[in-house]
């Protein structure tokens, strides 16, 4: 009995892992799913092409959908006529080239040859752009600082189309494997449903360019990067964590041999356990629980690329401008691997856009443990999310991307200030993509230099000189809550109110430090220090308290440096960063710390335990 139990769990658990390809994940999913769907179509179309939809102007534009093999489709917008013939698999692909863009509403009228017909109505001709992520890419205008933009757009628009539209996937959320075919809705001015941030990016797009916006949301909550990045992003990756995980994807795809031999070997695994318990009920012992860790990339309906199966996939290769990226959460434990894992997003994002210059746009974590201002922890750190943010910063390495720093930004799971950092993105795409003269990067920072008790800090990205500022004015109801951003203020001779620089010694222990600007440069002392080796800024976060800020009032990016070379976990000689004032706990490093990342035992292994003399023991317990 004990057997068949056993091989019961693991048969169920693998059936709820396949169970989740089709499964809702939170609250939000059961209730889009309840919502009204969209208007059925007579062809069946790509998941963005219905009414409402926003075209990109002035590039190629694929048309696409699926019909009887053989069959010809005309596809007419703009006086443009364009003919596609439907494959073996039934998909066909015409094209529309350089439209202008346009507020007047217009039709797209699809149409089989003797057949079927559809016309998409009030279709507009813009600017659009893929926003994804996890949920606070997916936060509603609704429930944040956005919604006062938002109520003022509806009022200037009183009586016009709406000038910004939203997309998003509604008939699936993730998939083992990459799908074409969703159904999916354009969201047409009812702007407390779209994403906070990405309405936020599009409406400054908006006022700048006076052009509508479009916005594919392929965001979802509780989802790590690595849900959103494609197989093909990872399989052209050359560094080894990639690799591995790109090995995982290959064993859960049923036609590769990766695949085969892994299974084969679970499965040999399962056969090898049943016959051991077997033997051992025959010579009258217990049999012992079978157990065995299913292959590949199903950990759970979020493991690497299922996201981008399920919610992105159906809408490539819709035409569009560029990305951006607001995610991290899901994250904030592994660290620098975020430097990969951001390489093989957008890798992957350009290869199956067939864009190999894709702009992608990405945010630096905010301050996720800070509330309000007041409780800050300003300590530096070296811990998996102060160098995720250094991995994020990192990845600016990657041609035609960028990174808007929104560590000035506080909140618990999620934050209600998703302006600024909305808008942070959009500095990017307006010079970048549009030609505008606008700063993009806050301060960040270049080298130092030691004179005496001194420590001088150059920053790229300065020029102008360095400004104190703060955002909780605004932020959390401080002060002139006119706006409820989080749009930075600046501190006039507010140096001593930055509390965020450490200095340390040859002695490797971290001080607190008093700055002082002294135009693009900051001069650092401690009375402690009396020979400064080391600089950390902000790495043990931010929020809402006054930092640095370059004039155009972009916030400085966290850093930390012993000897001129930048601090990490994996080169700072110390197990964790002395801290003045603090005593580290010793059961956090050395021995009993790597015996605490040991499977976990069962409750009798522990100090002091007897164990029975002349008889064999047993020893068992379980992984984390």
């Amino acid at each position: 009995m004990r057997i068949t139990a056993t091989i019961t769990r693991i048969t169920t658990g693998v059936a709820a892992a396949a169970a989740m390809i089709f499964s809702p994940l939170t609250a939000d999913a059961a209730k889009a799913a309840k919502a009204k769907p969209p208007r059925e179509l007579a062809l069946q179309l790509g998941a963005p092409f219905h009414d409402h939809a926003v075209l990109q102007r002035g590039m190629s534009i694929p048309v696409w959908g699926w019909s009887k093999p053989g069959t010809k489709v005309t596809v007419e917008f703009g006086g443009q006529k364009n003919t596609a013939t439907a494959g073996k698999d039934g998909k066909w692909m015409a094209e529309l080239k350089d439209l202008k863009a346009s507020f007047k509403p217009a039709e797209l009228v699809i149409s089989e040859a003797g057949g079927k017909k559809e016309t998409l109505t009030d279709i507009l001709v813009g600017e659009v752009w893929l926003a994804s992520g996890q949920s606070n890419m997916q936060w509603m205008v609704a429930k944040s600082k956005c919604l006062k933009l938002a109520t003022e757009l509806t009022a200037e628009t009183e009586g016009k189309v709406a000038p910004i539209r939203e997309f998003q996937v509604s008939s699936v959320t993730s998939q083992l494997h990459p799908i074409e075919k969703a159904a999916g809705a354009w969201k047409n001015g009812n702007y407390g449903d779209y994403s906070a941030i990405a309405f936020a990016f599009a409406h400054k797009l908006y006022k700048e360019l006076n052009v509508p916006i479009g916005i594919l949301n392929c965001s979802f909550s509780q989802t790590a990067i690595q849900a959103w990045i494609p197989r093909e992003g990872y399989a052209t990756a050359k560094d080894d964590y990639s690799k591995a995980i790109h090995q995982q994807c290959l064993i859960t795809d049923p036609t590769t041999p990766e695949h085969k031999k892994a299974w084969g070997a679970f499965y040999q695994s399962l056969e090898d356990q049943i016959a051991a318990n077997k033997a051992a009920i025959k010579k009258g012992e217990t049999a012992k629980e079978i157990s065995a860790s299913v292959p590949g990339n199903l950990s759970s309906n979020r493991d690497a690329n299922w996201l981008y199966n399920g919610r992105m996939s159906p809408v490539v290769p819709y035409a569009i401008r560029g990305a951006i990226w607001n995610q991290g959460y899901a994250n904030m434990g592994e660290g620098l691997p975020y430097y990969n894992n951001l390489h093989s997003l957008v890798r992957g994002w350009r290869i199956v856009w067939d864009k190999p210059e894709l702009p992608v746009y990405f945010h630096q974590f905010y301050s996720a443990g800070m509330r309000h201002a007041g409780k800050e922890v300003n300590k530096p750190s070296i811990d998996g999310t102060a160098e995720m943010r250094l991995g994020t910063w990192l990845a600016r390495d990657i041609p035609h991307t960028g990174m808007a720093s929104q560590i000035d930004i506080a909140g618990a799971i999620h934050y209600s200030c998703k302006a600024v950092p909305g808008q942070r993105l959009a500095l990017h795409a307006l010079k970048n993509q549009y030609g505008k003269k606008v700063v993009t990067d806050g301060p960040m920072f270049k080298s130092y230099t030691v004179k005496g008790d001194r420590l001088i800090i150059e920053f790229d990205h300065a020029k102008g000189g360095l400004v104190v500022a703060e955002t909780a004015y605004n932020g959390i109801g401080r002060h002139d809550d006119s706006t409820g951003y989080a749009n930075p203020k600046i501190i006039p001779n507010g140096d001593d109110q930055v509390k965020l620089f450490f200095l340390a010694g040859t002695d490797r222990v971290w001080h607190p430090a008093t700055m002082k600007i002294d135009g693009d440069k900051v001069i650092v002392t401690s009375p402690e220090v009396k020979k400064p080796c080391g600089v950390s800024y902000a790495t043990g976060e931010v929020g809402f308290q006054p930092n640095l800020y370059n004039k155009a009032l972009l916030p400085m990016t966290p850093f930390i440096y012993f000897d001129n070379q930048m601090v990490t976990s994996k080169t700072w000689p110390d197990e964790k960063l002395k801290i003045a004032g603090e005593t580290i706990d010793p059961s956090t490093v050395g021995k009993i710390y790597e015996y605490r990342k040991m499977p976990l035992l069962s409750v009798q292994f522990r100090d002091k335990a007897v164990f029975q003399a002349d008889k064999p023991v047993t020893i068992w317990g379980s992984t984390h």
